[in-house]
């Protein structure tokens, strides 16, 4: 059997490498067109849009690791179905599972590597690529800004309705809020019509200052004209605060259950933390489902192998999407959504695994 193991291996490699690949292109291709306009206003240098591949590709690795199981197990189980070595091996007494099982350990190698990039590679990689990225922005005479957003740096977080106008590292604000937030207790919140940025200084003009004692009830209000706090804060922040895939899965389970104790909402989080976990295993979800339903539809030509891997990568997507969405709204606990197209597809392949035996 280690011959069969070995031939196997053999014949997963190359579509393995291939379609993963061809994924990964196929997806910084459609980064660079989705920011091609950007580039062109701002007369982005080659090297810095380079940088910016280069930096995002761990991130699409994590997407596209799975692809590429899919796409490598379907073929090879349709390549040695077509070829009667599946009947050869079962009338020499090997059974479906054993003949599988060097693809099902593949997927689960595969979804240990995808996890230690998700948590390893793809924050720091992430943080810089979105560096790159809003320097090349900030190059435009009018650069491309974000309103309504929230971002968090040492013990502040920040709530910017409006982003005015940016001058070298000056930035003036509208609509800003702020939450200190102690190590315990409640936070003290500055609330502020207008603000400005100013290489590190943060002035709040008209500002109201909300104070809330440790059971969480409003101790005092007041209004305080004019509050500076000295924070040193790259003007990057201000245009795209960090994403979760800047952030791994503890620092958002601590984020989660800071907000938590803040009493602020923090279903997003906990979402976004589960699916650390259960996205990287989608690559031994798809080892195990993809080998029966390729042996199903073996004799149709190996076109069939390619297609039933992008019918099946579409599907799960598509299931984990609305998931997520269900478990952003709070109609799901966020494990449950995290981990349900995962269980459901692998009940389905071991469904189709017995009734192949």
């Amino acid at each position: 059997m280690r011959l069969l193991d070995r031939m196997l291996l053999s014949e997963l490699l190359v579509p393995f490498l291939v379609g993963t690949l061809a994924v990964v292109l196929m997806l910084i291709g459609n980064m660079l067109f989705f920011y091609a306009e950007q580039f062109f206003a701002a007369g982005a240098p080659v090297a810095a849009v380079a940088q910016m591949i280069i930096y995002h590709t761990p991130f699409l690795l994590v997407l596209t690791l799975p692809v590429g199981t899919a796409l490598s197990v379907s073929l090879a189980v349709n390549r040695l179905a077509r070829d009667s070595e599946i009947v050869v091996l079962r009338s020499a007494g090997a059974s479906l599972r054993r003949i599988f099982l060097p693809l099902f350990v593949v997927g689960l190698v595969i979804s240990v590597v995808n996890l230690w990039l998700e948590e390893s590679v793809v924050p720091g990689a992430e943080r810089r690529f979105r560096r790159v990225r809003d320097r090349i922005f900030l190059m435009q005479t009018a650069p491309l800004l974000r309103s309504n957003v929230v971002f968090r740096t040492r013990e502040y977080a920040f709530y910017i309705g409006l982003v005015e106008r940016t001058q070298g590292n000056r930035a003036e604000l509208r609509d800003v809020q702020v939450w200190e937030m102690p190590v315990s207790g409640y936070p003290r919140t500055i609330l502020a019509p207008r603000a400005v940025y100013d290489d590190g200084i943060w002035r709040f003009y008209d500002a109201q200052v909300h104070l809330y004692g440790k059971d969480g009830f409003a101790i005092d209000a007041h209004t305080a004209g004019e509050i500076t706090i000295n924070l040193r804060v790259a003007l990057e922040e201000l245009i795209s605060p960090p994403s979760p895939e800047e952030t791994n899965a503890r620092e958002l389970r601590r984020q989660a259950q800071e907000l938590q104790k803040a009493g602020m909402p923090a279903t997003r989080l906990w979402v976004g933390y589960h699916f650390k976990y259960s996205i990287p295993f989608a690559c031994a979800v798809f080892a195990l489902c993809s080998a029966p339903l390729a042996l199903y539809f073996a004799r149709a030509g190996s076109f069939m192998g390619v297609l039933l891997a992008i019918i099946l990568v579409f599907v799960f997507w598509n299931t984990l999407l609305l998931a997520r969405l269900l478990g952003n709204q709070g109609i799901l606990p966020p494990v449950v959504a995290a981990w349900a197209p995962n269980v459901l597809f692998t009940l389905g392949g071991l469904l189709m695994l017995w009734r192949s035996e």
